[in-house]
């Protein structure tokens, strides 16, 4: 009867540790969906630059996206100190920074994916002294569209492709 003590014990002490390892704190993060189309638009022309790009924030800052007409591309950013997610792996013809500025063309460009991260030697574009795009608002500018979702930027093109970048969470369609 003492050995089947232990065994219940020994049983019981696996199981409740295993529990409490696979118990992770961190909440689970959801891709944001592609936005409703009521969801209401702003005026592209207020989030203008100098550059002929359309520059606007996430969730007071932290994650940052430009929407380039010509040649049709948006790219959303944040520094590496923002970062939470597990860094993708850098490849070897990358010799910049790998995992903080994902890059959506509107359009399959000739080489590489139209939805991927980009290799960067540098912030994209200045986030200093833009406007915030208001959480659950999208803004359109060619075949780009770009939607606020919390602390969460996703931008779509027309044909289907999106990029997704939070603090916490990225992803491609392709």
């Amino acid at each position: 009867m003492r050995r089947f003590g232990v065994i219940v014990l020994a049983v019981s002490a696996v199981l409740f540790l295993s529990a409490c390892a696979s118990n992770n704190n961190k909440p689970e993060v959801k891709l944001p969906d592609k936005p409703p189309a009521e969801a209401p638009a702003v005026n592209a022309a207020d989030y203008s630059n100098s550059y002929g790009g359309f520059v606007f924030r996430i969730g007071g800052g932290t994650i940052w996206c430009t929407i380039n007409e010509s040649p049709g591309l948006a790219v959303c950013e944040h520094r590496e100190v923002d970062v939470a997610y597990k860094l993708p792996t850098t490849p070897p013809e990358c010799q910049g920074a790998w995992g903080y500025q994902a890059r959506l063309w509107g359009f399959q460009p000739s080489q590489g994916k139209q939805a991927d991260w980009l290799c960067a030697g540098g912030l994209y574009s200045d986030p200093e002294g833009v406007y915030d795009l208001p959480n659950g608002s999208k803004i359109v500018v060619g075949d780009i569209t770009c939607f606020a979702a919390e602390q969460i930027a996703r931008c779509d093109s027309t044909n289907g492709k999106y990029i997704v970048l939070g603090s916490d969470v990225f992803g491609f369609s392709s």
